[in-house]
């Protein structure tokens, strides 16, 4: 059986309406030596059955099923099957440049690369939301790229691994983490990371999926951002603290503006501590001028900012 160079991980779970468009975008890649890895989690619609039509297709293809265990626990079925001497991820909703393997497998190999940041649009878009860095990027660098709220960010899908960094770093999803999983992965594998190369080419096309979308997440789901963020400060060196402490206060104003919002205050003592703790770190990284009021005024008065910006919004 012939090795393949890159394993492309896709986990599945009713996404029978676009999992055909992503899946024909993996099979005329004009790189050849790969696999997929089709992970379907449970999924109650027609999109178990896609898999296994497409993997009788096509010999690169494979189906994994599964009862319904989450994204993290797909990605990580995905990883335990994964062969190839560099990992992918994608979203089943989303499709990749016809190109974008040949190009990332040539980068990385040429730059002898442990991991392999690019670009990416949303769809519809003809450019990317904004450029990211050219070129090989000190460890401390990718970690301030991926924990900004803007630019790279810490998906998975517009990141190639090498799987033996991910092996050294003992990387896995964390099926308890419900939201920034992706964000705790790349960290685990940029600390051990040697070398990465950032490219701004857009190889990449995403949807924004209204049901993922940060009003739908449960109280409980979205607090375990918190706890990543504090499994993050124990891995990542000192020089990128600060770093992890302003994506930590960002995410915490994002949920602290929606306890008001939904006047539902749970967890909201939580996000106002790790707020008040760390704002002035995402302060100076943000230079948003919506963000910068929305962190002031969350730290220090927000039971009088939150329903006068909420209501400002609301009418606009």
């Amino acid at each position: 059986m012939t090795v393949p160079k890159i394993s492309v991980i896709v986990p599945v779970y009713n996404a029978e309406r676009y999992l055909d468009e992503c899946v024909s975008s993996l099979a005329r890649q004009t790189f050849p030596q790969i696999e997929v890895l089709l992970v379907d989690d449970g999924s109650t619609d027609a999109s178990g059955g896609k898999c296994d039509a497409w993997a009788a297709k096509d010999g690169r293809i494979h189906a994994i099923h599964q009862s319904n265990a989450g994204v993290s626990a797909a990605r990580n079925a995905g990883l335990d099957h994964a062969r190839g001497e560099w990992v992918a991820f994608a979203d089943a909703d989303d499709w990749l440049e016809d190109d974008a393997f040949e190009t990332l497998s040539s980068v990385g190999t040429a730059k002898t690369a442990d991991m392999v940041l690019f670009n990416y649009r949303k769809a519809g878009d003809q450019q990317p939301e904004e450029p990211i860095p050219d070129g090989f990027l000190e460890v401390s660098d990718a970690l301030d790229a991926v924990l900004a709220y803007h630019g790279v960010k810490g998906y998975v899908w517009n990141k190639l691994f090498r799987r033996e960094l991910i092996q050294r770093a003992r990387a896995k999803f964390d099926t308890a983490i419900g939201m920034c999983e992706d964000l705790l992965f790349d960290v685990t594998c940029l600390v051990h990371a040697k070398r990465v190369y950032s490219m701004n080419r857009c190889l990449y096309n995403y949807r924004e999926n209204p049901d993922s979308a940060l009003h739908a997440i449960k109280p409980e789901v979205a607090r375990t951002c918190l706890i990543a963020h504090e499994r993050m400060l124990g891995m990542v060196p000192e020089t990128s603290r600060s770093a992890v402490q302003a994506s930590d206060a960002i995410m915490a104003e994002e949920f602290l503006m929606r306890t008001y919002a939904s006047h539902d205050v749970r967890n909201r003592d939580d996000y106002y501590a790790v707020l008040r703790r760390y704002w002035r770190q995402a302060f100076v990284r943000e230079h948003s001028l919506k963000y910068r009021l929305r962190l002031v005024g969350g730290a220090w008065c927000p039971s009088l900012f939150y329903p006068m910006w909420n209501m400002l919004k609301g009418s606009n």
